[in-house]
């Protein structure tokens, strides 16, 4: 057993190794900045004056003071919600430093621009950094990460409010950024909602991206990454993920991305991934496959969508099993009768019309999601002004008494009888 006199003299030792090691610790300091009363009246004299592990504390008030540059790990904390403009001029705050964190302000206003990214608030190489609870209103940018590592962007609340995609820029854009967290963000009037590009090791995880001008989700060149649990409503073409692999799409609701070239989710190029546990709604196509390979579609609902599955045949290999197709106007479409760019397996259709003898639960006669009046429409787009006629009715009927007139291959031998409940 080591004695007192040996454990105290340790005890002093670590205890100096520590004051020598992290100093800032022990002298880290709080900064009051208020056009009042306070250290300071502007942000700028605070960021000069502040070091490592200081607290800038920024009261209510309006700050028009140009780009702000932060170049060490520090807080930076509203209260009353302070206002930092940009004037419809500039970018307000860049943030070029490891462990900084933003809550609690309000960015509005920033600089447009058509040859550069204008941002309310840009990150760049930061790592362990967070920006939290705060507003942005009516950015060109309103957050912009770039080669940023182990960051987290939650609770935001993000308005614009873009008229042109060329004159907009992105709610939450990470390009080159790894194992970062954006949770929880509401984002609306922006380009796209969320953009990533070459991101990886990452996780979009309870955000609302409604009502954007192209795309509620974007991502591309990307992989390893878990989206979950958000909600893509209204945007001018739904969510596209593209040129990436090894994703996970788990537990979103994609609804009301209507339009004559939307879809609730878009795979371009995108393989080796898991769709599961998704509700989609009232989109034109739920869920458009092209040049998609080796991904499982599992376990999720497709109700009153104009098409669920838009399959082209550059796609191969794709499982369809254990879903919920309910009032879809179309199950299915393909672009080829002979392609087989997906098997379809038990799932729940209700305009399935077959019958279940033994009562297994599983039809005794195979569905095939894939109509000719579908198919027609993929080659003479115009044929949709039919849907719901006569001629629609007819073309069922003899398709119905002819199946050979339909792919072959796009079928589901074993559907099921009654609606499917996820697993958990």
């Amino acid at each position: 057993m080591r004695s007192p006199r040996f454990l105290y003299l340790t005890a002093l030792v670590s205890a100096a190794i520590g004051w020598l090691l992290f100093p800032f610790a022990a002298l880290a300091r709080d900064w009051i900045v208020s056009p009042k009363a306070g250290d300071f009246a502007t942000l700028r004299a605070a960021l000069n004056a502040a070091q490592a592990g200081d607290r800038i504390l920024i009261r209510a008030g309006l700050y028009q003071e140009g780009p702000l540059l932060v170049k060490r790990p520090i807080v930076l904390q509203g209260e009353g919600w302070p206002v930092i403009d940009g004037e419809k001029r500039e970018e307000m705050l860049r943030i070029e430093s490891d462990g900084v964190r933003v809550s609690g302000i309000v960015f509005q206003n920033s600089g447009q621009s058509y040859s550069i990214d204008i941002a309310a608030v840009k990150l760049l190489k930061g790592k362990n950094c967070q920006i939290a609870g705060n507003r942005f209103l009516d950015n060109f940018f309103a957050i912009y990460c770039a080669s940023a590592v182990d960051c987290v962007i939650e609770d935001n609340e993000i308005l614009g409010h873009a008229v042109s995609e060329g004159g907009s820029g992105n709610g939450i854009h990470l390009w080159s950024c790894q194992r970062m967290t954006i949770r929880g963000n509401h984002v609306r009037g922006h380009r796209d909602g969320l953009y990533f590009e070459f991101v990886t090791d990452s996780l979009a995880e309870g955000n609302q991206s409604i009502g954007n001008l192209r795309y509620g989700l974007h991502f591309m060149f990307s992989k390893n990454n878990v989206y979950r649990n958000n909600l893509f409503e209204g945007n001018g073409a739904g969510v596209a993920v593209m040129f990436s692999k090894e994703i996970l799409i788990e537990g979103n609701l994609f609804r009301n991305n209507w339009g004559p070239t939307s879809y609730g989710l878009l795979l371009k190029s995108i393989d080796d991934s898991v769709i599961r546990h998704n509700l989609f709604v009232r989109d034109t196509t739920a869920i458009r496959f092209d040049e998609a390979n080796r991904n499982r579609i599992e376990e999720n609902d497709f109700v009153a969508n104009g098409k669920a599955f838009e399959l082209f045949s550059d796609s191969s290999d794709n499982v369809i099993e254990g879903n919920n197709l309910q009032e879809n106007v179309f199950e299915a479409t393909s672009n080829s009768l002979t392609a087989v760019p997906a098997r379809f397996s038990h799932n729940y259709w209700s305009s399935y019309r077959g019958f279940d003898l033994n009562r297994d639960g599983i039809g005794d006669v195979p569905y095939r999601p894939v109509r000719l009046f579908a198919s027609l429409i993929e080659t003479t787009p115009c044929i949709s002004l039919l849907i719901g006629s006569l001629f629609q009715e007819t073309l069922d009927f003899v398709e119905d008494l002819f199946p050979t007139l339909i792919p072959a291959m796009l079928v589901d031998p074993e559907p099921s009888m009654t609606r499917i409940p996820w697993s958990k």
